[in-house]
């Protein structure tokens, strides 16, 4: 998740990093992302521990996404009243207390009552650890914001090597690696000086940039609902049609590698082609990609490349809006809180089919959802930057 300006599209610097602390940040956007993709991989083995079906096991994912939108507006509240090293010791000791549950989880119900606990603390630590970094000096902000949230795929590539490498069956191991980590880490928000935030000031309500941001929000949450349908059903419909679950999780990090190369190259295409181009044009061809998966011989490597495009969305819609609603930091704060939504819906509409239909609905679910997303931005085209906005000269597409 990107970070959060104030409405006039400055972040005040009045938070500082030490070295330990930033080295911290990173580490914890890693067991973050690595916690995240530890899901999908293990949707059969909670089937069967559990002796629930796959299409209800795969509940999991969504209920980590509902922890997580709650999440986001305890941390706001709590940013506004408590130095920024409480809330992130709060959020991590939060992500502990449901990873342990987790692990000593006895029946499905418990788990699931685990799972929410983790994702109140992940969405917390998601928003409030962006939130502090934008208000760091703007020299090596940049990089401040960049290197933590690289962070959180290479944990997504990481969380399913882990699975293969303690077996599935050992997932108690997974989560409680995960909550002794978050306590680790714990100590290394010490090194954060930040001052609870002043409150924003409502930007300007027009009907214009109320318009805009509608839609920028719907389609923000198809995006988050086909980012984490693909990685919670990619490694159940490849074990189903007969791969193991070794490569299943091994497809799954390449989803996510996928996407960390992808969000790499953004930068550089970005300099040759508009994030009007580079949004659409990723949409189609992850939509292509996934219909492509249907196929089982070519699904191993058509889900790779369905991160990789898909990675082109993220950064460059959130250019596309800022272009059109300049220092809308309000905006910016509403598509954080809401998109977290698309990762209830995602997975849940995708277990809804897959119990109707079976796995081979998995594919086809992914690539409605990319069209869907698609469609939304391609409505997104009709609204105009200020012409003293600087991407206005992308206008032309």
């Amino acid at each position: 998740m990107e970070s959060t300006p104030t409405p006039e599209g400055r972040a005040a610097p009045d938070v500082a990093f030490t070295r330990a602390a930033f080295a911290g940040a990173t580490a914890i956007f890693v067991v973050f992302g690595a916690t995240t993709s530890l899901y999908g991989p293990l949707l059969v083995t909670f089937a069967h521990h559990f002796r629930v079906s796959l299409p209800a096991a795969g509940v999991v994912v969504s209920i980590h996404f509902v922890g997580a939108l709650c999440g986001v507006p305890v941390a706001w509240a709590a940013l506004q009243r408590y130095p920024g090293r409480a809330v992130l010791a709060g959020a991590l000791a939060t992500m502990a207390l449901g990873a342990a549950g987790a692990a000593l989880a006895r029946g499905f119900g418990e788990l699931l009552a685990s799972v929410v606990v983790i994702g109140l603390g992940f969405g917390g630590m998601d928003f409030s650890l962006n939130s502090l970094l934008v208000r760091t000096p703007e020299v090596g902000r940049a990089r401040r914001l960049s290197v933590p949230n690289a962070g959180y795929s290479i944990g997504a590539i990481v969380g399913p090597l882990l699975v293969i490498a303690a077996h599935p069956a050992h997932y108690h191991l997974l989560f409680a690696a995960v909550g002794v980590a978050a306590l680790l880490l714990t100590a290394s928000t010490g090194g954060v000086g930040a001052p609870p935030m002043a409150r924003p000031h409502p930007s300007a309500r027009h009907p214009r940039r109320r318009a805009a941001l509608r839609v920028f929000v719907a389609a923000y949450v198809l995006y988050v609902a086909t980012e984490s349908s693909a990685a919670s059903w990619i490694a159940p419909q490849l074990h189903r049609v007969g791969y193991s679950q070794s490569t299943g999780a091994v497809v799954t990090a390449g989803f996510w590698l996928g996407l960390t190369v992808g969000r790499l190259l953004a930068g550089p295409a970005h300099r040759r082609v508009s994030d009007r181009r580079l949004v659409l044009v990723g949409l189609a061809v992850t939509a292509a990609l996934a219909l492509a998966a249907s196929v089982d011989a070519v699904a191993p490597l058509a889900y790779p490349l369905a991160g990789l495009s898909l990675a082109l969305v993220y950064p460059m819609g959130l250019i596309w809006f800022t272009n059109i609603n300049p220092g809308d930091g309000d905006g910016l704060v509403i598509l954080i809180l809401t998109m977290m939504a698309g990762g209830v819906i995602g997975p849940a509409l995708t277990g809804v089919a897959v119990s109707v239909a079976g796995v081979r609905a998995v594919p086809v679910c992914i690539a409605i959802l990319a069209a869907a997303d698609l469609a939304a931005f391609l409505v997104a085209r009709q609204f105009r930057a200020p012409p003293w906005s600087p991407g206005s000269a992308d206008l032309p597409d």
